[in-house]
């Protein structure tokens, strides 16, 4: 078969050539389901970040301190804040006081009108008051070191906002009375361990005046303005003398009503002790009435005690409250 001339063949080349880059064309669309390819465009990626949050300071160091004010002089140590156990629940918080000058034989009770303010002036956290000695007051709690002491805070943010701290007063236990005087005769042996020799008291009951305080009794209209307490028991021996006193009886009121007269009408109400040596004091405590109306309150002395032939329990009850308007701050 003779070829047609090169014109001829140059056409159909080029209509098949056609033909096959159209094939193509469909098939690789069926194959993608898009059409033809496209360049690839750069992925734009967002330069901007964000800062992570930080949690909140949980505990400061503050060494803020006031005063002397009647020779007492106080120092905020440090704010802490105490995660609770519901995650939905307000945390609780804890600021850690020392106070220093206060008088021999007398003991912090509680501090009253404490703010904590934050850094623009507002509240950050505050104490609960409760009744003490017929006043209110936040008690405060040793914590085991010489003159320093935790009072417990309501909802507490983040302690790094914190800007000051002001206090209007300290509630001061009042010192033991040789008005209010047990004499113990310790003559005779004092064992070298347990048990312990008992010992019978010289007197044997004590009437505290509680003025301007007063009881009334839940039936009847009794009134009282005194607190009677009576020895339980004396024991010397093993380098110790124990003492323990309880609660004595009231005219007018019926046993046991006494305690919860205490909790409601006069709140925690302090009664100090100290164990006398002839004229050295042996050791002093603070117990503290009426914090709870089932309480049964009992006072007991236990001291490191040498043998000697004869002791001496004098005891004081009630607060004073001492003004303390200051300010603490960096």
């Amino acid at each position: 078969m003779a070829e047609g001339p090169p014109s001829a063949r140059l056409r159909v080349a080029v209509v098949v050539a056609a033909v096959v880059l159209t094939g193509l064309a469909f098939v690789a669309g069926r194959g993608t389901g898009h059409g033809p390819a496209r360049a690839a465009v750069p992925a734009t990626v967002p330069t901007a970040t964000t800062a992570p949050e930080t949690e909140p300071l949980a505990q400061r160091r503050l060494d803020w301190r006031a005063g002397p004010v009647h020779g007492i002089t106080v120092t905020a140590l440090s704010v802490r804040r105490i995660a609770g156990e519901d995650p939905n629940s307000d945390d609780a918080g804890q600021l850690t006081i020392r106070v220093q000058g206060l008088p021999a034989g007398r003991r912090l009770l509680a501090v009253q009108g404490l703010e904590l303010l934050d850094t623009g002036g507002g509240m950050f956290a505050g104490p609960a008051d409760s009744p003490v000695a017929g006043t209110r007051a936040a008690l405060v709690r040793s914590t085991g070191q010489a003159g320093s002491y935790v009072v417990d805070l309501g909802p507490t943010p983040g302690v790094d906002t914190l800007g000051r701290i002001t206090l209007q007063g300290v509630l001061l236990s009042r010192s033991s009375s040789s008005r209010n005087r047990i004499e113990l005769d310790t003559r005779g042996p004092w064992p070298a361990g347990p048990p312990l020799r008992a010992v019978e008291p010289v007197t044997d009951t004590v009437t505290i005046d509680l003025a301007p305080l007063r009881l009334e009794a839940f039936q009847g209209g009794a009134e009282s303005a005194r607190l009677p307490l009576e020895v339980a028991g004396v024991f010397v021996g093993g380098g110790r003398t124990v003492v323990t006193l309880r609660l004595g009886t009231l005219p007018g009121f019926a046993p046991g009503e006494i305690p919860r007269a205490f909790s409601q009408q006069v709140g925690a109400f302090p009664v100090s002790v100290r164990l006398l040596a002839g004229d050295r004091v042996v050791c002093d405590r603070t117990t503290m009435f009426g914090e709870s109306p089932d309480s049964v309150p009992l006072v007991v002395v236990d001291c490191p005690a040498a043998p000697a032939p004869r002791l001496a329990v004098e005891l004081g009850a009630g607060a004073q409250n001492v003004p303390f308007r200051v300010t603490l701050s960096a």
